[in-house]
């Protein structure tokens, strides 16, 4: 008898635990399909932001893509041909600059001009040809201008009063043109363009050989001074256009004044 109550009290005990734990699973799976709602309805407020972002972004993004087309119509369009132009210009420019320079100092004295040519050649006219620093360019006249000629004139008659000789003599041009070539270096250059470079002091003038060969030669220009041999073809393809927009006409009126 006893254990037959006992038995029952343990049945009734364990269908009370299966039910707490039924109660429990319910609840357990209640509370499942409460965070499956949520994230569902953060799934979905995740899509619908998603989309509007998309949305708006996607409209920015048209709006940009409008004004670019609309910039690029407006935009004048620039060919390869006249960025050459515009280089050939600038070349064209420097050289008239220099030439100018060079005839107002010199005037018919070829052999200065020549030991002159000789370091400018290399110095700024193959810099002009290989295009790697802009800085080398003059469009216009500088303000400098006519301080170099009057120093220059005044170089020009020290050289007259040092040597007995044509600078284009083998001893004399040996002896004065590093002193020329620190003219340029030192004080007519720097002048010009505002600054000093350091390549100055390691440039090489053209030799008495070469600077002669280009004044003699005209006809192996091309092939033993190609680039300095282009750089007078620009600026005789561009002299009358720049002679005006360079200010070498009203500078050359006040030399000439």
């Amino acid at each position: 008898m006893q254990a037959t109550t006992s038995m029952r009290s343990s049945v009734s005990k364990l269908k009370k635990r299966l039910s707490d734990l039924r109660i429990q699973v319910e609840t357990f799976d209640a509370e499942i399909e409460k965070i499956e709602t949520k994230f569902d309805n953060v799934l979905t407020q995740a899509e619908i932001y998603k989309a509007k972002l998309e949305r708006e972004l996607g409209r920015e993004v048209r709006r940009l893509q409008k004004e670019l087309e609309a910039a690029k119509k407006a935009a004048p369009e620039v060919s390869s041909e006249q960025l050459i132009s515009s280089q050939e210009i600038k070349i064209a420019s420097t050289i008239s600059i220099f030439n100018s320079l060079l005839y107002a100092i010199a005037g018919t004295e070829d052999d200065f001009r020549l030991a002159c040519e000789a370091f400018i050649f290399p110095v700024v006219y193959q810099r002009l040809m290989d295009g790697e620093d802009d800085a080398y360019f003059l469009t216009e006249v500088p303000a400098s201008a006519s301080l170099v000629v009057a120093r220059g004139k005044e170089y020009m008659q020290w050289v007259r009063d040092t040597y007995s000789t044509h600078l284009t003599y083998p001893e004399t041009w040996e002896e004065a043109i590093p002193q020329i070539r620190d003219w340029w270096a030192n004080d007519a250059l720097p002048l010009l363009y505002g600054a000093r470079d350091d390549q100055w002091d390691i440039d090489v003038p053209f030799s008495l050989t070469e600077i002669l060969l280009w004044h003699n030669s005209p006809i192996d220009r091309p092939l033993n001074f190609s680039s300095i041999f282009d750089a007078y073809e620009i600026y005789r393809k561009h002299r009358d256009t720049v002679y005006y927009t360079s200010g070498l006409n009203l500078f050359e009126q006040q030399q000439s004044a």
